[in-house]
């Protein structure tokens, strides 16, 4: 998967040297965490997800406990990658990438690049040097809309963005 992207400039280290963060809610695991998770074990470093805890989390639908989603991290990325991972909570959205100068590489979504680039400003501010930002491509659905839990749980598309049921563009009955 993945490869759509770019790296956006920052003073973080190379491959090999740092470590990566990402973050999120993972109340499930669809193909757009796939691509991000992805994504960060490409880079070859440490990796650090972030995992929301529940203060920090506003969604329109029920979200497993904290415990429950960071297991679940864990586990996809113990069966599939081999790099190391550890999985923090997000009481912010900083985590402890604001305060480790090890910190080389972000992994972002679209959704999140906003956070991405105060976060790489606040570690120049704070003497550390910027972020190597990877900004990985929305995985869309089959309409053309972004793969996303609300949906999955809301019974219109499955993990891999497929229509739940029957669904025609051919109006010609």
């Amino acid at each position: 998967m993945g490869g759509e992207g770019f790296m956006a400039s920052g003073s973080g280290g190379g491959r090999g040297v740092g470590k990566a963060a990402l973050g999120g809610t993972f109340a499930l695991i669809h193909r757009g965490h796939v691509r991000l998770f992805d994504e960060a074990a490409r880079l070859g470093l440490p990796v650090t997800v972030g995992v929301t805890v529940n203060p920090l989390i506003r969604k329109y639908h029920e979200i497993p406990g904290f415990e429950e989603r960071c297991e679940r991290v864990k586990s996809f990325f113990s069966s599939g990658y081999r790099v190391p991972v550890e999985v923090v909570g997000l009481r912010d959205h900083y985590g402890p990438v604001a305060s480790d100068p090890e910190y080389t590489h972000l992994v972002t979504s679209e959704e999140s690049l906003a956070y991405s680039c105060e976060l790489s400003r606040v570690r120049v501010e704070r003497g550390m040097g910027g972020l190597q930002i990877l900004l990985v491509d929305t995985v869309r659905a089959f309409d053309g809309r972004p793969v996303s839990t609300t949906r999955i749980l809301g019974g219109e598309i499955d993990l891999e963005g497929r229509p739940t049921c029957e669904v025609r563009r051919d109006y010609s009955w």
